[in-house]
């Protein structure tokens, strides 16, 4: 098997060298019709994409010792393309070329390199299981992704190993991913339609060791030349759905969350049917605020008709979704009344919930001040513990303003100290002075209101 991946590291190598980024290039422009630069790159990219993964796949079935040498060999090659591709002395609209690619596809190889070692080690170690929802993996990778790189690439790709098993992937997924999962999706997608395009593969794969018994050393090596893999290659572009891809019905359904405006009721009844299978999904769209913004795929709609579809069930996870929905959203908006409304409904659960989230250690003060928005409907004798366990949090001008703002609003006077220490610690400025001088006379009068009280 050695041979199959030499030939192709060997071709690798030289089309991320400068002559064979021109040659790739100007190839691809000739096959068009009309010249579109974006396109060419993403044909680069794929190209480079193709030959990564087939190198990838081939090393993986010799062994681990050859697959840990070619992805070390591929990261060394990636890692160096600024100085690979560039070169002196050539015409401007060559070096215009090789410049934006380095500062877009360049930099996107890069990042999904990672994700690709991590499929193909997953692939070749069996640390993945067909029987496992990728729903279920997608939605941990939501999560992680902006918070530990390193382990979301190392889920994405046991996703990834279980896509070249066939196990499907929904193309929801494409409307509700953040950034970098829908980067590292679209390249583990389009890696898996270049092996589904391969006439000498059978796609679906088998298992790594099946795999090593149907590719043994007698067996015919595969064509790998320039001409052969530049028709296979698959250049994604941002607006694709790889044509692996299968749609079912459900899959139609949940696309139908993100048009603008609320499910009809056939399609509200088959997810509320459906919803064991589709639940991961549904609580990814309410994890994701993003999605609420109004220039989201379905113009915000999504979380409320997922809303519509859990609103009924029984469920610790949906509670704890919306808790967490409820931080990232505007205070006044209606799906901020909406969020609260549900929660409200649901106290019982909702209310030792919101206590717990407010003992995590990373939860920010806009996020701790809407959980106690919605402990003071609920149980308001809760509201002020809460808040000075969120005094040593705040730090910006608004951050202590907000919290004072809240402890006043307890008219607790063991808030007094509380409130002239964050007097005291506001910065000097104009608006520092005037919060300064409103809290010395709120303190000022809830301390009369005590005096009162005990004359009384």
């Amino acid at each position: 098997m050695k041979e199959k991946y030499q030939e192709i590291m060997e071709e690798l190598n030289y089309i991320t060298t400068h002559e064979g980024f021109v040659e790739t290039c100007l190839d691809l422009r000739d096959s068009m019709y009309f010249y579109d630069k974006a396109l060419i790159l993403a044909g680069y990219a794929s190209s480079v994409e193709m030959l990564m993964s087939l190198a990838m796949f081939w090393a993986t079935l010799e062994g681990t010792e050859a697959a840990d040498g070619v992805f070390d060999e591929i990261a060394s090659t990636i890692s160096s393309l600024d100085e690979r591709l560039r070169s002196q002395g050539v015409s401007m609209d060559i070096a215009a070329l090789t410049e934006t690619f380095l500062q877009t596809s360049g930099w996107v190889l890069e990042q999904r390199y990672v994700v690709f070692r991590e499929m193909f080690h997953a692939y070749g170690q069996n640390d993945y299981s067909v029987n496992d929802s990728t729903d279920e993996l997608l939605r941990q990778i939501q999560l992680l992704v902006e918070q530990d790189d390193a382990k979301a690439a190392e889920l994405m790709g046991r996703v990834g190993a279980m896509a070249l098993r066939g196990v499907e992937i929904r193309p929801v997924w494409f409307l509700i991913a953040r950034p970098r999962l829908q980067m590292w999706l679209r390249g583990v997608l389009g890696a898996i339609q270049n092996f589904a395009a391969a006439a000498h593969f059978s796609f679906p794969v088998d298992t790594v060791e099946k795999e090593r018994q149907k590719w043994r050393v007698d067996a015919p090596r595969p064509v790998v030349d320039l001409k052969t893999f530049r028709n296979l290659r698959y250049p994604m572009m941002p607006t694709d759905t790889p044509d692996i891809l299968q749609r079912g019905e459900l899959d139609d359904d949940l696309l139908e969350l993100f048009r603008e405006g609320p499910l009809d009721f056939s399609t509200r009844q088959r997810l509320s049917a459906a919803n064991a299978s589709s639940r991961h999904v549904l609580l990814a769209i309410l994890e994701t605020g993003e999605l609420t913004e109004e220039d989201a795929s379905g113009g915000g709609w999504a979380p409320v008709n997922v809303m519509g579809i859990l609103k009924s069930e029984d469920d610790p996870e949906t509670i704890t979704a919306l808790l967490g929905l409820l931080g990232r959203l505007r205070p006044g908006t209606v799906l901020y009344g909406y969020v609260m409304e549900t929660l409200v409904e649901e106290a019982d659960v909702a209310t030792g919930a919101a206590l717990n989230r407010l003992k995590e250690p990373d939860l920010s003060v806009a996020e701790a001040l809407a959980l106690i928005n919605f402990l003071d409907q609920v149980q308001p004798a809760k509201v002020y513990p809460a808040l000075v366990g969120l005094l040593s949090k705040a730090v910006t001008f608004e951050e202590k303003l907000a919290v004072a703002h809240g402890l006043l609003q307890t008219g607790d006077t063991r808030a007094i100290p509380h409130l002239r220490r964050l007097g005291a610690s506001i910065p000097d400025s104009p608006y520092g002075a005037a919060a300064k001088e409103f809290l010395d006379m709120a303190t000022r009068q809830m301390r009369a209101k005590q005096r009162q009280k005990r004359r009384v």
